[in-house]
């Protein structure tokens, strides 16, 4: 049953995606591995594959005002690394508002099964739940006039329509470093507010491939 919603979730999102942004050919796709160490509760550290599609549309093309929306149908499976097993399923929509690359505002939606471990309560097993997360980041060239390393300071807001409430909020800050022309590195640090439960400080470390 989950992996007909995944596989049905992944049809229809691009299909919508394409009829809304009437992208032409095929869209540009993003894989990415993510290691995140959690520095409060080492039972806690995951790996991840996420696999992206970008249909993006250009409403401002001005080098000085430039403005675009993006629809990022997306499908991310997280393991344990002290289980050695897989703990965490998401798929689903980001649509977002990008503005000279500078200011970002996103919205997500996103079915997630998972079987997350918490720290000193046990481990939830089998959870079903429909989410939002409200994204809003900033980043800028760390060089000016080089595009070689990339600062940037986000948060998060996660709310679950399955509890009715919000469950988390995270603040971040991180690098961007381009490793060749369709790949990047990813470095930053995480405070990540479980309301209602446990919080904890991470560092997270991705590499991304563009194709």
């Amino acid at each position: 049953m989950v992996f007909k919603k995944v596989m049905l979730g992944l049809v229809v999102a691009p299909f919508l995606c394409s009829a809304a942004f009437a992208a032409g050919g095929k869209p540009p796709m993003r894989y990415t591995i993510i290691f995140n160490d959690d520095i409060r509760h080492a039972d806690e550290n995951f790996y991840a594959n996420r696999l992206e599609a970008f249909f993006i549309k250009e409403i401002n093309s001005r080098a000085a005002e430039r403005v675009s929306l993006r629809a990022v149908p997306f499908l991310e499976a997280r393991h344990s690394v002290k289980r050695r097993k897989r703990e965490r399923v998401s798929t689903g929509l980001e649509l977002g508002l990008d503005w000279r690359d500078f200011f970002y505002l996103g919205q997500q939606f996103r079915q997630v099964w998972r079987s997350e471990p918490v720290y000193n309560r046990g481990v939830i097993k089998n959870i079903n739940m429909f989410e939002a997360v409200s994204i809003v980041t900033l980043s800028r060239r760390l060089i000016p006039g080089k595009d070689i390393l990339k600062g940037y300071i986000s948060g998060e807001y996660t709310y679950d329509f399955r509890l009715g409430r919000g469950t988390r909020v995270e603040s971040i800050a991180g690098l961007l470093i381009p490793l060749a022309k369709e790949a990047e590195l990813n470095l930053d640090w995480r405070h990540r507010d479980r309301i209602h439960s446990d919080d904890c400080d991470t560092f997270e470390l991705s590499a991304s491939y563009k194709f």
